[in-house]
């Protein structure tokens, strides 16, 4: 026979138990909306540089900020100015990169160039940029949809050595891609996030 005060206990309980479910169920959903909404946001640009920001603003944004070569694309135009942080968060989508690197056109910032390398040992069958390379991918489709421009070409039928993926969302264009393992034993993954070339 149950004492009277217990099935108040056990009915407390139960409905205790229900209301912080519910509780940490609408905190969940709630953090989500918001973890979107913060995600999307640095699509006309990257972290607190937007596209276009002159090197003067940006080192006084990032105060660590330093030059660090001139890249020359066609002989044609003025070489890009790469600069690359000091302190320096690597970490993009949860992977952390060896470098990030900010280059300028002109007195404009146009792009980043984020670069990951890792080799391929005795027991690994699926390297740390062939896994970042998946991560990501499914992260953007799952946030973006479809890439505007995919590809993958093989060395043999079973042998993957470039996966490319780009996403064109607002003003940016968000290119990563993969590189097999060559003669040196190590494979790369680049993410290249820029402004959208105008047409």
């Amino acid at each position: 026979m149950m004492h009277p005060g217990k099935q108040d206990r056990i009915r407390t309980s139960i409905i205790g138990l229900l209301t912080m479910t519910v509780i940490v169920l609408l905190l969940e959903t709630t953090g989500l909306a918001q973890g979107t909404v913060q995600q999307g946001r640095g699509l006309d640009g990257f972290r607190e540089l937007r596209w276009g920001t002159s090197i003067e603003q940006a080192s006084k944004i990032y105060q660590d900020l330093s030059f660090e070569k001139y890249m020359i694309s066609d002989g044609k135009e003025e070489p890009w100015k790469v600069y690359v942080r000091k302190v320096e968060n690597r970490d993009i989508e949860n992977v952390t990169f060896d470098s990030i690197e900010y280059w300028f056109k002109g007195d404009h910032f146009y792009q980043i160039r984020a670069v990951l390398h890792s080799r391929i040992g005795p027991r690994t069958m699926a390297t740390r940029a062939e896994n970042a390379f998946d991560k990501i991918n499914g992260r953007w489709k799952n946030r973006y949809g479809a890439p505007s421009d995919h590809k993958v070409d093989y060395v043999t039928e079973f042998l993957v050595v470039v996966r490319e993926a780009t996403w064109i969302v607002d003003r940016s264009a968000i290119t990563i891609k993969y590189e097999g393992i060559g003669r040196t034993n190590e494979d790369l993954l680049t993410l290249t996030m820029q402004e959208k070339p105008k047409r």
